[in-house]
């Protein structure tokens, strides 16, 4: 039964990345019907919502596009920030998204951002504990490393809600500032619908793994 948790796990975390990429790369090469740049609409929401002390940069990293709080800086990839794609404006109005929400004092991200150290030191220890915890057959590092994962999961549900809700941002603000029309809407929703995935499946990866080890705990018992 562990086995097939364990690959059940492995085979959720391959299928949300794959379909990611795959929903990234089809509509990277779909032109919106406007001329703004990733950069673009990113400015242009901003600056309509009143948020002026937001930096937009750019990042060598390829779907590394992400808002961080701390510096206030939306950073976008080079084909989001350049390109005028579907892709490009789905993932810019989300970021932009998480702009408004940390603006706003939105309640989840208040919550995120105050786990998030935990839930670093959680996600570098967790396994390290857990296979020491196997090894020196120590239930209470077993336990410890699992209550970590469990911070790890609670982290990853909380960020839920966070992730829906800037894409939800993004839907309206994206027809509602006139950057495009309805006819291209449900290509930005599907877009935004498949980084959401990736998401739930850490999650659900997370919790089988959790169901996985307490399965081998109970054997050693």
């Amino acid at each position: 039964m562990d086995l097939i948790l364990y690959f059940a796990a492995i085979a959720i975390a391959l299928w949300a990345q794959t379909s990611v990429k795959n929903v990234y790369n089809r509509f990277s090469k779909v032109a919106a019907n406007t001329r703004l740049t990733g950069f673009d609409v990113a400015q242009l929401i901003m600056r309509r919502q009143g948020v002026s002390d937001v930096n937009v940069e750019m990042t060598q990293s390829l779907l590394g596009d992400h808002y961080d709080p701390r510096s206030k800086t939306v950073r976008l990839s080079p084909t989001v920030y350049n390109t005028n794609s579907i892709a490009s404006i789905a993932i810019a109005a989300h970021e932009v998204g998480h702009v408004l929400q940390d603006h706003e004092g939105y309640a989840f991200l208040k919550l995120r951002n105050s786990m998030l150290p935990l839930a670093v030191i959680s996600g570098n220890l967790a396994w390290v504990v857990i296979i020491i915890g196997f090894f020196a057959s120590s239930l209470n590092l077993i336990y410890l490393g699992l209550l970590m994962l469990g911070v790890i999961a609670f982290f990853q549900l909380v960020t839920l809600p966070l992730e829906y809700d800037a894409s939800a941002r993004a839907n309206r603000l994206l027809v509602e500032e006139g950057i495009i029309g309805f006819e291209d809407l449900p290509y930005v929703k599907k877009m935004l619908n498949a980084a959401a995935l990736t998401y739930v499946a850490a999650l659900a990866t997370t919790l089988l793994q959790i169901v996985r080890i307490l399965l081998l705990t109970q054997r050693r018992r």
